[in-house]
């Protein structure tokens, strides 16, 4: 059984990871099923560590042929592909990079709101088809007569408040339980803040609490000029419901950097206008990709030195 050994779940990653190869053997889990199990069966008993994007499946079946496996460190923060409860059940370690490309996230929502209520793409469509000469372009929104709805006041959805204040956005927050610090309206009626707000942005941890959150009636409420923005999760909104509603023109626009079914080739978005898709990219900087892969290579470092984990979520 080889010491110390490190499995990652993408190429990727071990390009990037700053960790010493001569020190910690890392693998990569192949992607081909049967030359996975075969690497399983000769090799999983010799992983101590697993390093995931968080963007691949790490089953109760996987972690069953990594017998001594002591910790699974995600680089990102969401951990609804890894089954935590049999992680738990084993004691296995769980980390994430809870907090590293929150910044990150929450300017990408806002780059989208300027987007969509600016009218960015519509705009470079109108000079490259040749219509600047004939007149100008309808107006578009102002950023700063904008009603701002966060789901999820977290990190990222705290992020998004902090960056539009400037622009003079009036904004309002649902939760799970009110912040009595928080220097904004709290809404405990998601309905009610969709109703009242003019962009929604879905920031909630994607959990299955969080499952299905943004439900129909919610999107509904948004109205025929409201616009949607999710960097949290595809499955917290109903995205039948929502291109149903696109089609139907009885909401304004999305911007979503996250759907249901990711890598998403596009094909069920074509009749679906007035759409913004993005390849769940919002946290994926050069400045935070450098954090992320840090601190998951540090927490191994950390687990084969015996010291204490750190962003350690079981």
């Amino acid at each position: 059984m080889a010491a110390d050994r490190v499995l990652v779940t993408h190429p990727f990653l071990r390009m990037m990871l700053p960790l010493d190869p001569a020190l910690h053997p890392i693998d990569v889990l192949p992607e081909d099923p049967a030359e996975r199990e075969a690497w399983l069966a000769a090799h999983g008993d010799g992983v101590r560590a697993m390093i995931t994007s968080g963007l691949e499946p790490v089953p109760a079946a996987l972690l069953a042929l990594l017998p001594n496996l002591e910790l699974i460190s995600s680089v990102a923060a969401g951990l609804d592909l890894i089954d935590v409860a049999t992680a738990r059940a084993r004691g296995i370690a769980v980390t994430n990079g809870g907090g590293l490309n929150s910044p990150d996230v929450a300017e990408f929502a806002v780059a989208q709101l300027l987007a969509r209520r600016r009218d960015l793409a519509a705009a470079d469509a109108w000079v490259r088809a040749g219509q600047w000469p004939t007149g100008r372009m309808p107006p578009s929104g102002s950023v700063s007569a904008e009603r701002v709805g966060i789901v999820g006041l977290g990190e990222i959805g705290r992020g998004v408040a902090e960056r539009l204040a400037p622009f003079g956005s009036a904004i309002r927050w649902w939760g799970p339980r009110a912040k009595p610090n928080a220097p904004w309206a709290y809404e405990p009626d998601l309905q009610a803040l969709a109703e009242w707000a003019s962009t929604l942005v879905i920031a909630v941890a994607g959990t299955e609490e969080t499952r299905g959150l943004v439900n129909r009636e919610v999107l509904a409420a948004l109205g025929p000029s409201g616009v949607l923005i999710n960097v949290a999760r595809g499955f917290v909104v109903d995205e039948e419901a929502l291109k149903d509603l696109l089609r139907a023109g009885q909401l304004g626009g999305a911007a979503l950097d996250v759907v249901c079914n990711e890598p998403d080739d596009g094909t069920a978005w074509a009749d679906v206008p007035n759409v913004t898709l993005s390849p769940h990219v919002a946290g994926a900087t050069r400045e935070s990709l450098a954090r992320m892969m840090g601190g998951a290579a540090d927490n191994v470092r950390r687990l084969f030195m015996g010291e204490a984990l750190v962003r350690r979520v079981v």
